[in-house]
């Protein structure tokens, strides 16, 4: 052996990135639709080149591309423009200008169509992956100056996915072909010229030719007979229910919005007369003709075609591992002692930079000085309708209205509880009244925005051990469909069609094909409520509600018998069926306050009061006596690793909540990004105080047991204090911007509504956070977190590491096919 190991920090975040079916599909239609340029090549970096990037490739890189020669400038806000101008003109004057070169030509248009098989991991949740294939077909499309063309084939292409009565769902969902659309199925407008992917997964081996006909048909069908109107008009609400939804982060999403066409070429103004090629496109279809024109020029007729396969391969991750160390293999071949010496020296010298304090005095900085004194307060207003207790607020939300609902669920048994996630999916996914699931589907579309039910778990605010758990109704729209909104939640309450079993089926199906994506992508979060799993009352309902358990039930019931989950669905909706438990928060403007409370009071008039005068509100589970646990998740063909810990912490209003929250932040930002991102090489880590525990975590990590340790450290450091005044403040200051953003008039009150912090608690906790002292730290560090409080130790990671764990002692779990 060498003695020279790979630690290549950007190595393991693209290792953990492209581990994921729906990104090796997506850079596999990129490379090979538009391979000629830039989009040929992988931009984050393909983790079997990124070991042959030398220093000079890089610094020669960053001096061409990241220079103001080749840079855009955005502002957005109330701030003069002339300050932003001038500090940006005193950054760039000391540059001398260049030409990068970095324009993108358009793609040349093939003459014929193509296709490419690619293979990756397989989904350890399905039982033959021989019959679990993605099949996509990609088109490109005009470039991103032709911004009239690109809106159309927008549209268009919306209606043709958007939907479960949309062309391609019928074709390539209903009709069996596969479970799911394929990941990024739809129109894609960032680069140089726009392309579209229609596809889907889960497909049979013997059904992949099917499935390309299902597509072609589609194109074909629409060119004879063009799209339904309704469609049409349900995907142009969407778009203009979009425009005014307001959030606090807009000026963001349109800097984001307009960046792809910006940066090539495309002037914003031009992006942005969105309504006037909106207007255009209804006057050309008003012939009748148009929609069918774009299809069979954009894609019946289009030779610039590419048909991806995406093979899972059991031997994926193996593979993948033979060829890392054949690499590491040849470069260490090749160094002399020398070259051995001077990579120590340099080892050497980075774990020095890495932990110098970084002198920061020269950036700009807030002082607590500048800390408002107050949080903003928005008011509410409560009322009482039809016996259902109803917080509005009023305010500028811009012609919107925004219902929610909040359903008790505190009397259900443990087995209920694990299947309220299905039935929430299943609830607003199904028909009701004398309307089928595509027909509700379009009319949520037409008449509303972001119709859904989902289960919804909160710590109580005063007490630890006890949460409230519901079931959370949620819907806004425009103030002249209101009659519509409530019609809708009205028809789905009191007859929602349970019996649709194909329907149901189409959903698990769904739920099961993207689970290995979902793990993979948000391992962190698996792994933190499992480990909290193991310390709380509350950590263990949300782990059967939202971890491994509810993944595993999902698995059972998809493989088990539909009638069954029908029935426990069934039972569930009649135990919600009772207004008794409803509780209800409106965001409008005054002058629809009226309207609202007359439409609501028709809704609830139709749901019987059968509990009336109980409290069902907050649920209290006596605690075992908590010990400390080890525990590690196995999944097959996972490249890289999750791992959390959590330990029994306290209630929000709790007075040593503000002082733990400032500790997770310290901790994070000052010891584990360089301990964990900077050092270990994993993608990222930190600690965070919330659901009444205090955890650490590391995301897509090279490292297990080390992590653990640093875990270990991090507690040292904080007993000890090891971080600076400056750190204190700046942590202080950071959790304040967080606490005193501002929240869109549709959300206001929302927070307190599902359990939050009212007004004096909030202002109580942030006067915690302000007056929190380097020993008031150093305690609750010690109290909190010193060794011999229980904690969950969890570690998600490749089978291959499970012999290592299971000689440590740590308890096993499987998570797959048959588990």
């Amino acid at each position: 052996s060498s003695g020279i190991n790979a630690e290549y920090g950007f190595f393991y975040e693209m290792k953990g990135y492209t581990n994921n079916s729906g990104y090796i599909l997506g850079q596999s239609i990129l490379n090979g639709l538009l391979p000629s340029h830039t989009y040929g090549s992988c931009s984050g970096g393909d983790p079997l080149a990124i070991p042959s990037l030398s220093h000079e490739q890089l610094v020669n890189f960053h001096s061409s591309h990241y220079h103001p020669s080749n840079a855009i400038f955005y502002t957005y806000g109330d701030l003069p423009l002339e300050t932003h101008l001038k500090k940006i003109g005193e950054v760039v004057n000391q540059f001398q200008p260049i030409s990068p070169n970095t324009l993108v030509p358009s793609e040349p248009s093939w003459p014929e169509p193509k296709e490419i098989a690619v293979r990756g991991p397989h989904d350890p949740t399905v039982a033959n992956n021989e019959n679990n294939l993605t099949v996509a077909v990609s088109y490109k499309l005009p470039p991103l100056n032709d911004r009239y063309m690109n809106t159309a084939l927008s549209v268009v292409t919306d209606v043709l996915c958007s939907g479960t009565q949309s062309k391609f769902y019928e074709a390539l969902i209903i009709s069996e072909l596969g479970s799911d659309f394929a990941p990024g199925t739809g129109l894609h407008s960032y680069t140089k010229d726009s392309y579209f992917t229609v596809g889907v997964k889960g497909v049979a081996k013997d059904k992949v030719e099917q499935v390309l006909q299902a597509i072609d048909g589609v194109w074909n069908e629409v060119a004879e007979n063009g799209l339904d109107d309704t469609q049409v008009a349900a995907v142009l609400h969407q778009i203009e229910l979009s425009k005014k939804h307001q959030t606090t982060s807009f000026g963001l999403h349109l800097g984001v919005g307009i960046l792809g066409a910006w940066l090539h070429n495309v002037k914003p103004a031009d992006y942005l007369q969105f309504n006037t090629h909106i207007k255009k496109f209804k006057e050309l279809e008003s012939s009748g003709n148009h929609i069918k024109e774009l299809v069979k020029e954009h894609f019946i007729d289009n030779q610039h075609k590419l048909t991806v396969t995406l093979i899972p391969d059991e031997e994926y991750g193996k593979k993948l591992g033979e060829k890392e160390e054949e690499i590491l293999q040849e470069k260490t071949s090749q160094l002399t002692e020398a070259d051995k010496e001077e990579l120590q020296k340099q080892a050497h010298e980075l774990q020095s930079a890495q932990n110098t304090v970084q002198d920061v005095s020269c950036l700009p900085c807030i002082q607590l000085s500048d800390v408002p004194p107050s949080p903003l307060h928005y008011p509410v207003n409560n009322t009482n309708v039809e016996g259902v207790p109803v917080q509005i607020y009023t305010g500028p939300t811009n012609g919107i209205s925004y219902f929610r609902c909040l359903i008790s669920d505190c009397d259900l048994v443990d087995e209920q509880e694990s299947v309220l996630p299905l039935y929430s999916n299943i609830m607003s996914e199904v028909g009701a009244g004398g309307r089928s699931y595509q027909d509700c589907d379009l009319q949520k579309m037409l008449r509303t925005g972001k119709f859904s039910c989902s289960t919804h778990a909160a710590a109580d605010r005063n007490q630890i051990d006890k949460y409230k758990l519901g079931t959370l109704l949620s819907s806004y729209c425009l103030d002249d469909n209101l009659p519509y909104m409530y019609s809708l939640w009205q028809e789905l309450l009191s007859n929602p069609h349970f019996q649709e079993t194909d329907r149901i089926k189409a959903l698990l199906d769904a739920d099961v094909a993207g689970q290995k994506d979902q793990i993979t992508g948000s391992g962190h979060q698996f792994a933190l409520t499992r480990s909290r799993s193991h310390i709380s009352p509350l950590g263990e309902l949300n782990e059967q509600i939202g971890g491994f358990k509810q993944a595993k039930t999902v698995q059972q019931f998809h493989s088990g018998d539909i009638q069954r989950l029908v029935s426990e669905v069934a039972g569930t909706h009649v135990s919600h069926s009772d207004r008794s438990l409803f509780s209800i928060a409106l965001n409008t403007t005054p002058d629809k306050v009226d309207e609202n409370l007359e439409a609501l009071s028709q809704l609830l008039r139709g749901v019987p009061d059968i509990r009336s005068g109980k409290d069902y509100g907050i649920i209290t589970r006596d605690i075992v006596a908590v010990e400390s646990v080890n525990e590690f998740v196995k999944i097959n063909n996972l490249g890289v690793n999750f791992c959390a810990r959590s330990y029994r912490a306290v209630a929000a209003s709790h007075p040593d909540s503000p002082t733990l929250t400032l500790l997770a932040s310290l901790l994070s930002s000052k010891f584990l990004h360089r301990e964990i991102r900077e050092k270990g090489g994993a993608y990222g880590s930190g600690a965070m105080m919330n659901q009444q525990a205090f955890s650490f975590f590391s995301y897509r990590d090279p490292n297990n047991l080390a992590t653990l340790s640093v875990f270990d450290q991090a507690v040292d450091w904080a007993n000890q204090g090891s971080f600076t005044d400056q750190q204190l403040q700046e942590a202080k200051i950071s959790i304040i911007g967080k606490l005193d953003a501002p929240t869109a008039p549709g959300a206001r009150g929302v927070a307190e509504f599902l359990g939050g912090l009212d007004f004096d608690q909030r202002q109580a906790f942030r006067t915690g956070i302000l007056n929190a002292s380097r020993s008031e730290i150093q305690e609750v560090a010690a109290r909190y977190l010193s060794g011999d409080q229980p904690h969950g130790n969890v570690v998600v990671g490749a089978e291959t590491e499970t012999s290592k764990f299971r000689d440590l002692g740590y308890g096993i779990d499987t998570f797959g096919q048959n588990n």
